[in-house]
């Protein structure tokens, strides 16, 4: 999923509890919970696997970030969600795994365990949708997540 699934699930979590670190344990384990949904990244999964340069793919990750620092500076701003540590947290529980498995592919030595997991959840469901059905997917995930 999109960082900015991961995250924003993460800052929910973080604004309905009471402390850091069960923000940061409940919104690690809620982004393997989330990866089992089927979201369409499978195309992109390979293409960063087999070409990390490719530019397609290298487009996909600076949006993401910088579509999820733009989604949680309006939830911060509109006050859906407040600027607290326990939901900073969260964002960084939700979204460490992505970074644990970056770090894997990249270096092929740290977070091998992590990585294995995410590859485990990626793969629960043997269904596949497009890219552009999985982009909906999250969407509405976020919208879900936010009501």
């Amino acid at each position: 999923m999109l960082l900015s699934v991961h995250a924003t699930v993460g800052a929910i979590i973080g604004e309905n509890v009471n402390t850091p670190l069960l923000a940061f344990v409940l919104a690690f384990i809620s982004h393997f919970v989330l990866d089992i949904i089927p979201h369409g990244d499978d195309v992109l999964i390979k293409a960063y696997r087999n070409d990390f340069k490719n530019k397609g793919v290298l487009y996909l990750i600076i949006f993401d970030i910088f579509s999820t620092a733009l989604l949680l500076l309006l939830l911060f701003y509109f006050h859906k969600i407040s600027l607290t540590q326990t939901v900073y947290w969260g964002i960084f529980g939700g979204i460490l795994p992505d970074l644990m498995v970056a770090s894997y592919e990249i270096t092929n030595k740290f977070f091998k365990r992590t990585h294995k997991i995410h590859s485990w959840t990626h793969d629960r469901i043997h269904w596949t949708i497009p890219l552009k059905l999985g982009i909906l997917v999250q969407l509405i995930i976020i919208y879900l997540m936010l009501r």
